[in-house]
């Protein structure tokens, strides 16, 4: 029986654990299925579903020592409806919900008057090489790479990422929260790809076929597309 659900949601990663599973059968699964792509969770924010599953603070923390320290992740928040729960998270710092939160619709600004175009700035990084692996490259403008991203690779961006080969490391753009940053490749075939605060990954099973075409990664109603370019 698969006792933990792990999936990416509009604020990271969301990591569900079944109410009725013994606690350290479900922390093992939780264990095995991290350590199915172990590079690719680092930085991610996660939220924790625990329904209405008591859990003490000792085994909450065990439990996030388990996921920040091996694996990177980003605990913020617990969703449960057990009192002991919530109190165990708001003891270990964590924000505590009954049910996941959804975003506020805000309210449509105010129209305004547009201003004269300003000249474009010129702070795009121009590579002409392959990042291999092992390498990171990080810039605060746009990243134009003239080469093949490695798996085991990280290129990181304030603003857009254009590839001229094939992606297949891990690419994060608008890193500074910018989610109409995109990411374009000749081949997109990423381990991970992060668009501001939003994270997806490839499939597990298999290799995607190259692509005939180029492709772009945005984010569209809350979430990471790939689309033709």
């Amino acid at each position: 029986m698969d006792n933990i659900s792990v999936k990416g949601w509009k604020n990271g990663v969301l990591v569900v654990v079944s109410p009725v599973a013994a606690w350290d059968e479900a922390v093992q699964q939780l264990e095995d299925k991290l350590k199915e792509a172990q590079d690719f969770w680092k930085g991610a924010q996660t939220t924790l579903d625990m329904g209405d599953r008591a859990v003490a603070q000792d085994d909450l923390e065990g439990l996030l020592g388990l996921m920040r320290g091996d694996y990177g992740l980003v605990p913020t928040a617990v969703v449960t409806t057990a009192d002991e729960t919530k109190q165990a998270a708001g003891q270990l710092g964590l924000e505590a919900h009954d049910k996941l939160p959804t975003p506020e619709k805000k309210p449509a600004p105010a129209p305004v008057e547009p201003a004269a175009p300003a000249l474009p700035l010129n702070n795009a990084l121009y590579l002409k090489q392959t990042v291999r692996s092992g390498q990171r490259v990080q810039h605060d403008g746009h990243l134009v790479i003239c080469g093949d991203v490695n798996a085991g690779a990280e290129v990181v961006a304030s603003g857009d990422i254009v590839v001229f080969g094939t992606l297949r490391g891990v690419a994060h753009a608008g890193s500074s929260g910018d989610e109409t940053a995109r990411i374009v490749a000749t081949n997109l075939r990423p381990t991970q790809i992060r668009i501001g605060t939003r994270i997806a990954r490839s499939p597990d099973a298999g290799s995607p076929p190259l692509s005939k075409f180029p492709e772009i990664a945005l984010v569209e109603n809350g979430e990471i597309c790939i689309n033709p370019l």
